[in-house]
């Protein structure tokens, strides 16, 4: 007994003796002292050192990750700090390490870290803010900011003022609003700013829409919005799967059991998908629980929205694409009613992307419309051609004729302004 007690004590001393060794050589690293480096000014920035008669930029002081580099031109003597990101010489105002066009370093005065005010003109992430008033110019929160005429988000997107703008009760700082408007990223999203309010992270709403990360849901309303878990919604019409209507959900009796399982008191749900082979009544949570087990079992798609939950082992893969059970095969998107797995031609062994299923041919699950299958030959795993046409992929190449195309490397196909793919080389 003593002996393992000995071991145990042992091997923990080792793991504990090579976490101190990584942090002292990593402490040792990044420090800038190993570097023969001192800050400027280290209580306003870590990003300014003198090296060697040299003023040097490294992003966050970051020697052992990122290196330093040096600030071309940069006077060392007359360089200063003015705070973390921006900094000055007798001759230059620097952003993040960079000269700022246009800028003079005096006056050179700081609003916020990445704003500054320099000869009446207003400078942000580096750049100059074109038309705005530096005598109002005043920075807001997150990337926006504004003057007397003006409200910015960054320094390229600028809306006519009409109102002070306000932050969003329990937003964050990708919103604002400015009088009636809701703008989020600085762009306008509601015009309806005295019924918008947060709901989570994620979500928001007014009186007449759903909003995800600033975008309208098509079809989700206010009214009765719930978020039932990071996978599943619900308003008062329906349940939905991420921002995905559950065709045929009520939502009223709508029950999430786990991430892949949901039920109401008319059907069962797999990833938004009507289970066409389970009750609700013989879903309990132990067995929904089970049948999210993907080393278990296999959903197979009987059309768009409805599923099947069979045992994984009972299901044999033709391709990533197609699939066989109990003699029937299936898509990732419907069952092929009337074909058998026989009649499932696999034309590239190596990829398995080409299929023949009777005249028509399919590159992985799409159709390539009006391709001749008894001339169809693979030549590459994305070019292909019959008698009378070359495809990419489950494109027409609408400038490549078969009876002369050659295969070089770097030669694709790609779509043109008038919708057709055409041939193209790559360059690297």
């Amino acid at each position: 007994m003593k002996v393992f007690i000995w071991i145990g004590i042992t091997l923990l001393l080792l793991v504990v003796a090579y976490f101190l060794v990584v942090f002292v050589f990593s402490s040792y690293v990044s420090s800038p002292g190993s570097y023969n480096a001192v800050a400027y000014n280290s209580k306003l920035s870590n990003q300014y050192y003198q090296q060697d008669g040299k003023v040097i930029y490294v992003l966050d002081g970051n020697f052992f990750q990122v290196g330093g580099k040096e600030v071309a031109g940069a006077d060392p003597d007359s360089f200063t700090v003015i705070n973390q990101h921006y900094a000055k010489d007798r001759h230059h105002v620097y952003y993040n390490g960079q000269p700022v066009a246009g800028a003079s370093p005096d006056p050179a005065k700081a609003i916020d870290a990445d704003y500054l005010v320099s000869n009446n003109k207003v400078f942000g992430y580096g750049k100059q803010i074109e038309g705005a008033d530096a005598d109002s110019f005043s920075y807001l929160y997150g990337a926006y900011s504004m003057d007397k005429d003006y409200l910015y988000h960054y320094i390229d997107t600028k809306i006519p003022r009409t109102a002070v703008p306000a932050a969003i009760s329990g937003g964050h700082d990708r919103y604002i609003r400015h009088g009636e408007q809701v703008l989020y990223l600085g762009n306008v999203i509601s015009d309806d700013a005295d019924h918008f309010e947060m709901i989570d992270d994620e979500y928001a709403k007014d009186a007449a829409h759903v909003y995800a990360n600033g975008e309208l849901v098509a079809g989700m309303v206010p009214d009765g919005f719930t978020v039932l878990s990071p996978y599943y919604r619900k308003d008062k019409h329906q349940a939905y799967y991420f921002n995905s209507p559950i065709s045929g959900s009520d939502p009223a009796s709508f029950t999430v059991m786990n991430d892949a399982i949901s039920k109401d008191k008319y059907h069962v749900y797999y990833n938004g998908n009507l289970v066409e082979n389970r009750t609700p009544s013989e879903v309990t949570r132990a067995e929904a629980d089970e049948l999210k087990k993907l080393w278990k079992w296999r959903a197979l798609h009987l059309n768009a929205t409805t599923v099947i939950l069979v045992p994984h082992d009972d299901v044999s893969d033709i391709t990533n694409d197609y699939y066989v059970y109990n003699n029937e095969v299936y898509s990732r998107s419907e069952k092929l009613t009337g074909v058998k797995p026989q009649e499932v031609v696999v034309l590239d062994e190596s990829d398995k992307g080409f299929v023949r299923i009777g005249d028509q041919v399919f590159y992985y699950n799409t159709v390539i419309a009006g391709a001749d299958a008894e001339t169809f030959t693979v030549l590459t795993n994305r070019f292909s051609k019959d008698a009378s046409h070359v495809y990419w992929g489950e494109h027409r190449v609408t400038n490549a004729r078969p009876s002369t195309f050659e295969y070089k490397n770097n030669l694709y196909a790609g779509e043109n302004d008038a919708g057709e793919y055409v041939l193209k080389m790559a360059e690297y």
